[in-house]
């Protein structure tokens, strides 16, 4: 059986478009497909916005993820 070359890529955890940089900080090593279903489910959007998607439509209805900025 032939295994797949796990290829990574660089996420921006504060988008580009939204802001970020490409300061070390603001960089994630992630697998490639990982990265990609990542941009496929949630695009560019802000933290915020994410969180409410998932508690919406993923997330067991007794719990909840908050989304809330660093001190």
């Amino acid at each position: 059986m032939r295994r797949r070359k796990r290829r990574s890529s660089w996420h921006h955890r504060k988008c580009r478009s939204n802001g970020g940089t490409d300061e070390v900080r603001n960089l994630s090593r992630v697998n490639m497909y990982d990265h990609q279903a990542w941009h496929r489910l949630f695009r560019n959007w802000e933290a915020e916005r994410i969180s409410e998607v998932i508690n919406e439509i993923w997330l067991d209805p007794d719990w909840e993820l908050v989304a809330r900025r660093r001190r």
